[in-house]
């Protein structure tokens, strides 16, 4: 496992060729993952951190020859605060006109209302301010669906809904090189997202996870947690053991 034991800068690691891990800071953050076109020099941000952890975030991909400009498409997995604020920190800071950012429908409905409670729920006791994050209504999002997928570089991410640690959550899988992102569905050694947040449901969580666990993944790019680098599948199907064992 990587520690980071420096916070003003993520960790950063290569997991394939162009496919990099941030890892996530401490309190209410989440790993970040970048692929890169090696054609065009872009890159791809799967999840956008808490927003503070965007400076960490921007040190870091200097490392591996980038920087914002090449920033050229978001995917967000899921719409806790965790995992999206750092979209609002991004469009603040970048004029990037022509970027795309992914969502599910449900993430796409709450970022267009802009409704800070959707996004900070009052039960976690902390506001966007705490992460210097001004939440308004975004727009021009593109909303995905279950069976489409997102082309970028030589990744081809086919879209899975995946409920259940919230009502937003998708997946993300590469079967050609059999690369998982799940967001916080699952999460290495047998451990599986909450599902006592607002709009999370044990039952549908259960039913994620036993899907993804009938997938034949190598390789598992969770939301938190380093990644997993060979048998994913095993540890993906401990987990779905392991929530099986447990009732409301």
């Amino acid at each position: 496992m990587f520690f980071n034991r420096n916070p003003t800068k993520k960790i950063v690691r290569k997991i394939v060729p162009n496919l990099y891990y941030f890892a996530e800071f401490p309190m209410l953050d989440c790993n970040m993952y970048v692929l890169v076109d090696e054609s065009s020099g872009k890159f791809c941000l799967i999840d956008t951190g808490n927003g503070k952890s965007l400076s960490g975030f921007k040190k870091s991909i200097h490392e591996i020859g980038l920087n914002m400009e090449n920033l050229a498409s978001i995917i967000i997995t899921h719409e806790h605060l965790d995992h999206i604020l750092g979209l609002y920190s991004i469009l603040e800071e970048n004029d990037i006109s022509s970027l795309n950012i992914y969502v599910a429908p449900f993430t796409n409905q709450i970022l267009k209302q802009g409704n800070e409670q959707r996004i900070c729920p009052r039960e976690l006791g902390i506001s966007a301010d705490v992460f210097g994050v001004k939440i308004k209504p975004l727009t021009n999002l593109i909303e995905v669906h279950e069976g489409e997928t997102i082309n970028f570089g030589s990744f081809t991410l086919d879209v899975l809904e995946t409920p259940g640690h919230s009502k937003g959550s998708i997946t993300l899988f590469d079967k050609s090189h059999k690369i998982l992102f799940p967001g916080d569905v699952v999460f290495p050694q047998g451990s599986f997202g909450r599902y006592d947040f607002p709009g999370g449901d044990l039952q549908k969580l259960k039913l994620s996870i036993k899907r993804l666990s009938d997938l034949q993944a190598e390789i598992l790019c969770s939301g938190h947690m380093s990644p997993v680098l060979q048998n994913a599948a095993l540890q993906i199907q401990l987990s779905y053991r392991n929530i099986s064992s447990l009732t409301y």
